[in-house]
């Protein structure tokens, strides 16, 4: 069954996956996070606590959310299909090199804090967007 992107459901797979792969969040240690994906404009809530990914939820704004990685849907698209297509993110689609090479994809925190547990927990972050290899994904 195609997941379609954006959607509630494929970020609950995301998650789901990582209860499958829980060896490979073990690996990559504690992760202590809250953090939203805005997609266009649709937010997406998501917790980590310990090698877990806990929650996941649309979310009305950012204020109890650590940090925000914020792109618009077809910079996500791109991301995601590269994923999908190479089974993990290639160096042109890894949330450090949008974040970084052209600030193509926007960090928004209001606490220097938040902006500090991307970079901490960047691997556990990456691990799981890198899930979505395992998906059928069906792009907006």
């Amino acid at each position: 069954m195609s997941l379609p992107f954006p959607s509630l459901a494929f970020f609950r797979a995301l998650q789901q996956r990582t209860k499958e792969d829980a060896a490979v969040f073990e690996k990559l240690g504690v992760c202590d996070t809250t953090f939203g994906i805005r997609v266009g404009d649709e937010l997406y809530r998501i917790a980590f606590e310990i090698y877990e990914c806990t929650e996941v939820d649309e979310c009305d704004g950012p204020g109890s959310l650590d940090f925000v990685l914020s792109a618009p849907t077809a910079l996500w698209n791109e991301m995601f299909a590269a994923i999908v297509a190479n089974g993990g993110a290639d160096a042109a689609h890894t949330i450090n090199s949008l974040t970084h090479l052209g600030d193509v994809m926007k960090v928004e925190y209001e606490d220097p804090e938040g902006h500090d547990r991307l970079y901490r927990f960047m691997a556990t972050i990456q691990a799981f967007l890198d899930e979505a290899r395992h998906l059928d994904v069906e792009f907006d």
